[in-house]
């Protein structure tokens, strides 16, 4: 009898130090990969809402390319999107109607000299505003004409 009191006292002992730290370090490890990553990702939500936007305009066709780059810059202002996604705006002009392309890749210090890069790539075809914001198009054929 007094062996299976023994083991139950022993199963009832609780979480070890090693234990604890090791939960703890955990814990911290993913509210630190969370507060370098999510500035990110909130941007790319920005930036697709912003397409989205521009997709329910009736006038869009009708818009000409600075037009359309200035609404997406007063729509990232008002958002508080800043970098790289205000900067690769691309606007391309098609036969069928016009691509507007934001693709760009973000790199941010994890710790020490460990870095996350994030690769977005958000597009809005004006001939098919119902298919926003995915990728439709390859944009490195452009690339290389530049």
């Amino acid at each position: 009898m007094s062996g299976n009191i023994r083991s139950s006292l022993r199963g009832q002992r609780g979480m070890s130090y090693w234990s604890l730290i090791f939960y703890i370090s955990g814990f911290a490890l993913i509210i630190l990969f969370a507060s370098k990553l999510a500035p990110g990702y909130v941007d790319a939500m920005h930036v697709e809402n912003g397409l989205k936007d521009l997709a329910e305009k009736g006038n869009i066709r009708d818009m000409n390319r600075g037009e359309i780059v200035r609404d997406l810059q007063t729509y990232f202002m008002l958002n508080n999107v800043r970098g790289e996604p205000t900067k690769s705006v691309q606007v391309i002009r098609g036969a069928e109607g016009m691509l507007v392309s934001i693709d760009y890749e973000l790199r941010q210090p994890l710790i020490h000299n460990i870095d996350v890069v994030m690769k977005f790539n958000k597009q809005l075809n004006t001939a098919k505003p119902e298919l926003c914001c995915e990728p439709l198009v390859d944009l490195e054929q452009y690339r290389k004409r530049d």
